[in-house]
């Protein structure tokens, strides 16, 4: 099924209350630009809710990034090397991280990056319901279509 830019942005804003700031032409901006990594394919009917988590967290990334240069050091790069995030607290602003992974480009490196904010943890979440990793066969025989990808 396509959806209709109108039906995404109504979904992200039933989704995302707390980015009611956010202009229908953004929106429809992100959507075009952030659409094409979001599979409609493999999220099926729960596409519109996991691009609302997506893009909620490349916005909130980004004000985190942008946040961090603004302060006039170099701790743009920190937010994006520290590991996942594991607190925040909304009064004074204040977030932690686990420890980076490194940067090796892995698939790893990627959930580390979405793990940074709440929305990036519920889009993982979204995600880890509906697609279903590769299946190994191990001995003896498990019949047709075993260690196929689902």
């Amino acid at each position: 099924m396509a959806w209709s830019t109108e039906k995404l942005i109504e979904v992200f804003r039933l989704t995302i209350p707390a980015m009611a700031d956010v202009s229908d032409a953004e929106l429809a901006s992100d959507i075009e630009v952030y659409g094409y990594y979001v599979s409609e394919k493999r999220f099926g009917r729960l596409f519109p809710k996991a691009l609302a988590y997506f893009i909620a967290h490349m916005r909130t990334l980004n004000t985190m990034i942008a946040s961090a240069v603004d302060s006039g050091s170099n701790a743009g790069d920190a937010v994006l090397n520290a590991g996942a995030l594991t607190s925040e607290r909304e009064g004074d602003l204040a977030r932690g991280y686990s420890a980076g992974s490194g940067s090796s480009g892995s698939a790893s490196d990627s959930d580390d990056i979405l793990r940074k904010t709440l929305y990036g943890k519920l889009f993982l979440q979204l995600r880890d319901m509906v697609i279903v990793g590769a299946t190994i066969r191990v001995g003896g025989h498990c019949g047709t279509g075993c260690g196929q990808r689902l």
